[in-house]
């Protein structure tokens, strides 16, 4: 259980960083790749009205009539999608003189009806129209206009106050991006779904594969401690031979107790025991030069298997060497406190219930 909890963090963590990036990055792509779509229009729109524009110059030059010129433009022009990109003239007064509509021919560009922003700074766009500039930017209308914005080009017509303008809808071009836009990010999405998936998968295999290495390693482990237990049992078997030779047919007293360090099996005397004690479930056996060794077996099975007139079971902690005994002081109320040299991590205390025993245990 959670081993798939896991798994499935992991794999939530992957998804949600990389749909993170990936949205990250698409969004400064779409963001970058719209100004360039700007721009790219701007200069689309311009080559298109110079083109135009020559085209009119040389029918001026070639001697047709200005009106002429302006009636065929507009048959060119009429009808034409006005919605995303379309081409309409101008005079310098802000006249309409040729448009796809025909019926906003004649009418004339008011300073309020709209703003031309550009190479930072923005200017009404009829003051563009009476300067007969080249400019490029972004036609703003008022609010209540209820137009959208225009990528514009101007282009003023040699020889004529005409003013050739190219139209490109900034709404109509915003829902084309978009509309791409939205088909990147699904399958940005799908492609993160994908690779996260994969990613998960190779994690999961690493995991495996780690998990192997844990349980070789575990496995190793339960390894030496099946062999430390066999050498415990070695040394209680060795333990219980060497009572046997000592006292051959009956119970005796032990002079030796049998331990180890590492790999290394150690006897030590009794006679050398200062006393033995019990802290956090290990037996330790302190002798007269200090030295400590970790004993296999209980107070109890100790106590039974020593020599009573040398050791006694001071308390629950404590079995003490009659030769270690420093100094045996009274100790709160009817209590025994003892110093024993070296001296015992804590006090070794004779409770008032064996103060008694004690005593006559000192005095045989």
């Amino acid at each position: 259980m959670k081993k798939t909890r896991l798994y499935l963090l992991t794999f939530a963590a992957i998804v949600l960083v990389a749909i993170l990036a990936g949205w990250g990055a698409l969004y400064y792509y779409y963001t970058g790749a719209r100004e360039a779509l700007f721009d790219q229009k701007m200069e689309s729109g311009q080559r298109e009205i110079r083109e135009l524009g020559t085209l009119l110059e040389q029918q001026l030059q070639a001697g047709i009539l200005p009106a002429v010129v302006i009636e065929n433009l507009q048959k060119s022009i009429v009808n034409t999608d006005v919605q995303s990109e379309f081409v309409c003239m101008y005079n310098r007064q802000g006249i309409e003189l040729c448009h796809p509509d025909p019926l906003l021919v004649g009418q004339k560009i008011g300073e309020k009806n709209s703003r031309l922003s550009g190479m930072g700074n923005s200017r009404a766009f009829s003051d563009i129209l009476k300067s007969g500039e080249l400019r490029s930017g972004i036609r703003t209308f008022p609010e209540g206009a209820n137009r959208s914005s225009e990528v514009v080009s101007v282009y003023p017509v040699k020889g004529t106050d005409w003013m050739l303008a190219s139209h490109a809808n900034v709404r109509v071009l915003k829902a084309q991006l978009d509309h791409l836009y939205q088909q990147f990010l699904a399958g940005t999405f799908l492609l993160i779904l994908l690779i996260s998936a994969g990613c998960f998968g190779l994690m999961r295999a690493i995991y495996r594969q780690y998990e192997q290495v844990v349980d070789h390693t575990i496995a190793g482990l339960n390894e030496e401690i099946n062999g430390l237990s066999m050498l415990n049992r070695q040394l209680e078997a060795k333990q219980q031979q060497v009572v046997a030779v000592e006292r051959p047919g009956e119970e005796a007293t032990r002079k030796r107790l049998v331990t180890y360090e590492k790999d290394e099996i150690i006897t030590v005397d009794v006679r050398d025991i200062v006393y033995i004690s019990l802290a956090d479930n290990i037996i330790s056996a302190v002798t007269f030069q200090n030295r400590v060794f970790v004993l296999n077996s209980s107070l109890d099975d100790l106590m039974g298997q020593l020599d009573n007139e040398i050791f006694y079971r001071a308390n629950r902690q404590y079995i003490v060497n009659i030769n270690g005994i420093e100094n045996i002081w009274i100790y709160g109320r009817n209590q025994l406190r003892l110093s024993t040299s070296p001296a015992s991590a804590d006090p070794i205390i004779i409770s008032k219930h064996k103060v008694t025993e004690f005593k006559k245990w000192l005095d045989r």
